[in-house]
């Protein structure tokens, strides 16, 4: 699998990125450290997790490539993954969205920076 980033969503991304930053495509469906979400949603919700090399992510064990380097994921979220995915920005909200060839999967993906060390 592989997440093509647009070039506006690398320009957005690039504050969070240094060379110890890992990033993670979140399915917030509740399961896991760092969801908050609770599993009765009927929406599909993805977050973009910014964590340090330190940090747990046992949760995240597949990784999707992309031109900015490996993205973790839940390996059960593949499933609502195609084989080719897109994460750019809606330039109107100025906000993320990940879409497929089948379509858009979410149309609002937040950044979330869990890194001790920005939130101190």
């Amino acid at each position: 699998m592989y997440l093509t980033v647009s070039d506006e969503a690398q320009v957005k991304l690039t504050p969070y990125i240094e060379s110890k930053t890992v990033i993670i495509l979140d399915l917030d469906d509740g399961v896991g450290k760092y969801s908050k979400m609770g599993g009765c949603s009927l929406d599909t919700s993805f977050r973009l997790l910014i964590l340090n090399q330190l940090q747990d992510k046992t949760d995240f064990d597949l990784t999707l490539d992309s031109a900015i380097g490996a993205i973790y994921i839940k390996d059960y979220s593949k499933r609502y993954l195609d084989e080719e995915m897109i994460l750019d920005v809606d330039l109107r909200l100025q906000v993320f969205k990940l879409k497929g060839t089948s379509g858009t999967l979410d149309g609002n993906v937040p950044i979330v920076d869990l890194r001790p060390e920005k939130n101190e």
